[in-house]
């Protein structure tokens, strides 16, 4: 047996033996995995103005829509931890993190007569922050309980949008962009005793999170151009569509007489995630 297997089974079988009531002064482990929903706010209005802007133009330069449809950024997978410390059997503090991320592609296909143009792009926005909580614990017989818990945390942020277009037009656009702000966050769990210091738990989470000021750049064909800017959202009209939205990162706000409304884009991260999760008492 090598020896990283024998420290591994070893820490294991120490922990198993640990008893644990977790009373006041005792601290305990919380680690989680699970499926995320996240609103998506001026990203998806904006990426719904891509396909809005983008298929009326090519119509209008005569091309025909195959086939595609917007598909909003909402689903995304997650994990995280906390730390407690538990202030007595049932009312505990807790720092943690936790990785926030989702993303969905939109494809389309137009045909000319003589050429093609095959377009996907994609929205992928993620958040990592760092969590201050209270939890507060609810038995419900000697082997499960019910855990309830809120709180705030600093969260620093990532937009990236990417965009691939080939056919009779080839061009590679891509867009980073971070920022990052104050969110809020809680949720109630459900936790059932394995061992006695070993615990499972489904949760249900909710966070409200909405942040504007994202900076960046800009990467046109991987270097063949770029530049500097912020995350704008605007909605404005043209000769062959009536009113649509848009995001961009632009190295100014966008003007000119077609534009309805401007704005640095609000990307908002509110939603809610479900998660399974180990909690380990010390």
């Amino acid at each position: 047996m090598n020896h990283s297997r024998l420290v591994a089974m070893t820490v294991v079988f120490c922990l198993l033996l640990i008893p644990s009531v977790l009373s006041a002064g005792a601290f305990s482990f919380r680690l989680y995995g699970g499926g995320n929903y996240l609103s998506g706010g001026d990203l998806n209005k904006g990426l719904q103005g891509w396909a809005d802007y983008w298929t009326a133009r090519r119509i209008d330069e005569g091309y025909a829509l195959q086939s595609g449809s917007f598909n909003p950024v909402h689903l995304g997978l997650g994990a995280g931890g906390d730390i407690l410390f538990h202030l007595t059997p049932r009312l505990a503090v807790g720092i943690g993190t936790e990785y926030i991320a989702a993303s969905k592609s939109t494809s389309f296909a137009f045909q000319a007569p003589l050429e093609s143009i095959d377009w996907e792009y994609v929205g992928k926005p993620s958040a990592v922050p760092v969590k201050l909580s209270v939890f507060y614990f609810l038995p419900l017989g000697d082997r499960m309980k019910v855990g309830i818990h809120a709180g705030a945390g600093y969260y620093w942020a990532d937009a990236r949008i990417e965009s691939d277009t080939t056919g009779s037009e080839e061009i590679n656009y891509l867009i980073e962009s971070k920022a990052k702000g104050i969110g809020f966050h809680g949720g109630i769990a459900l936790e059932m005793k394995l061992l006695s210091n070993i615990s499972v738990f489904i949760e249900a989470a909710g966070r409200y999170l909405s942040l504007s000021g994202f900076t960046g750049s800009v990467t046109i064909d991987e270097g063949a151009g770029s530049w500097d800017g912020t995350l704008h959202y605007w909605e404005a009209t043209t000769s062959f569509i009536s009113r649509y939205g848009y995001i961009d990162l632009l190295g100014g706000p966008p003007s000119g007489s077609s534009i309805f409304l401007s704005r640095d884009a609000k990307i908002d991260f509110s939603g809610a995630s479900l998660r399974l999760g180990v909690v380990i008492g010390i």
